[in-house]
């Protein structure tokens, strides 16, 4: 559901430039992930609609449960904003939360004060939307990852938005100047450090 809702009504141009424009959608969340937000509000806005009764309660049985599976989209979804410093240090502080710990085995420390598995279950929650956050941006950019052809065909698109974008005054470089060294240092500080984790 994240990976289908990630990008709905993207507007070509990147959060920086909504804020710098006070559009409505920039306003309405505050000048924070306005994008990923306002792509969360659609989806769900969607997903609530009565055509999709069956399909709901596929995904949740319970008010709890629904909690549940949107805090995972929220947090999918927000992964997808790679820009904000913020949101990318909760990220690696989650990340090392959840895969620090570990006994002398390399296991996975479980302490519960209770006995009752609660610390093994929410360290196995951790685990698991952390480790999702990261498949969403692999995803989000899985072109860069796969056969030559299909990187060009994806760059080329997102060229030609960042063209549209610059004609239009909603950007503020010409996306000729320096998009090789851009795509470069793309590889080199996001692509290749998401690939190793």
């Amino acid at each position: 559901f994240s990976a289908l809702i990630h990008d709905v009504d993207h507007q070509g141009v990147p959060n920086a430039q909504l804020c710098k424009e006070d559009s409505p959608d920039a306003v309405h969340y505050n000048f924070k992930s306005v994008a990923e937000q306002n792509s969360i509000d659609i989806g769900f806005e969607l997903l609530m609609e009565p055509c999709y009764s069956n399909l709901r309660s596929c995904i949740y049985r319970s008010q709890n449960e629904f909690r549940q599976f949107r805090q995972l989209i929220v947090n999918t979804v927000m992964a997808t904003d790679i820009v904000d410093k913020e949101l990318g240090a909760l990220r690696r502080k989650r990340w090392e939360t959840a895969f620090a710990k570990t006994d002398n085995d390399g296991q996975q420390e479980c302490n519960s004060s209770k006995g009752d598995g609660t610390a093994c279950k929410d360290d196995t929650n951790r685990k698991a939307t952390i480790v999702i956050e990261h498949l969403i941006q692999a995803s989000d950019v899985a072109h860069t990852m796969q056969h030559w052809h299909v990187y060009l065909k994806w760059n080329e698109r997102f060229f030609q938005e960042c063209m549209y974008a610059y004609k239009d005054g909603r950007a503020e470089t010409n996306p000729v100047d320096g998009w090789y060294k851009g795509e470069i240092g793309f590889f080199d500080f996001y692509i290749i450090p998401l690939a190793k984790k």
